[in-house]
């Protein structure tokens, strides 16, 4: 016989007795084909809380409203938690379809009254869930969101004024259009602060590539030194002006505020769409913004654009 194969079924009075069953080979048919999930502990004062890999083994399963769940032990602090602590999902009464139903109604602009009357919760739940999604958002940012090699930042405000309203409120976004990555957001007013507040973010998500990253942004006043003070030499900045005409665009004017003339060649040749200089992608995404956030449409009411609501539907 063939090594590694079954000797052929015996027969006994006319009857075929099969022969013992085959189990796979090592390696080949019994092998993992999903990587291993990695968990880390979710308590802060825990040693292994920031470290990629944890020592959790699992422990037991414990009763829920939904059934029985996983439960899970850190080696090192001793302590055991369910497999949803630390996420989104962590105490959720409802379950995890209409969460994530409600969430992807509101990433697409329509109004919470509307979300509640689809997924059949109150408007107030609604306003929870959206508090804790962006939480997570933002937790998740911090850590994880990074532009390795940048090519091309391009920033932009929009103005998130009701009508009739004293109170100025501006949305600065920022997008690496290489990567197409929502590199940073701020909501404020329009000063120097603000501006400072929003270049640093954009800065720590931007990392130091080897070649200089090219900035265009519009002519605002307080870009230029924040700039300065937040990338240095590290980008090269252009401002870019739109002439209109009857509310169309004429032509479009750039000019080179900081950085060498051959930095400046070097990143107009890395450019995606071209060699001229423009922000069109960040103006794309602020059109995308106020259509899909109900807060930002024309007739919304001036006392529902408060930063804190503003910033928790950009996340």
């Amino acid at each position: 016989n063939h090594p590694g194969l079954w000797p052929a079924d015996r027969t006994s009075h006319g009857r075929t007795i099969p022969g013992p069953s085959r189990r796979p080979r090592i390696g080949v048919l019994a092998m993992r084909t999903s990587p291993r999930r990695r968990r880390r502990c979710p308590f802060p004062d825990c040693p292994s809380h920031k470290k990629r890999h944890s020592r959790i083994v699992r422990h037991g399963r414990y009763g829920s409203r939904r059934g029985s769940r996983l439960r899970l032990l850190c080696r090192v602090c001793d302590r055991t938690f369910g497999s949803r602590r630390g996420t989104v999902y962590y105490r959720l009464r409802s379950t995890r379809d209409a969460f994530d139903l409600a969430m992807r109604l509101q990433i697409e602009g329509v109004p919470q009254a509307a979300v509640a009357r689809s997924v059949g919760i109150s408007v107030s739940t609604i306003s929870r869930w959206k508090e804790r999604a962006a939480s997570h958002t933002r937790a998740f940012e911090e850590e994880y969101l990074e532009v390795k090699d940048p090519i091309e930042l391009q920033l932009d405000e929009l103005c998130a004024r009701g009508k009739g309203s004293p109170d100025e409120t501006w949305l600065y976004s920022g997008l690496e259009v290489w990567s197409r990555v929502w590199a940073a957001k701020h909501v404020g007013r329009r000063t120097k602060r603000s501006t400072r507040l929003f270049l640093k973010s954009a800065r720590k998500t931007c990392g130091n590539g080897p070649e200089p990253v090219l900035v265009t942004t519009d002519p605002y006043v307080y870009y230029e030194p924040e700039l300065r003070r937040a990338f240095g030499p590290t980008c090269v900045y252009v401002q870019v002006e739109n002439l209109y005409r009857r509310d169309r665009i004429l032509r479009t004017e750039s000019r080179l505020v900081f950085g060498s003339p051959h930095r400046y060649e070097a990143a107009k040749a890395r450019l995606e769409d071209g060699t001229r200089p423009n922000t069109s992608y960040i103006e794309r995404l602020n059109l995308f913004v106020r259509r899909s956030i109900s807060y930002l449409q024309r007739r919304t009411p001036a006392p529902a654009r408060n930063p804190r609501c503003l910033s928790e539907a950009l996340d």
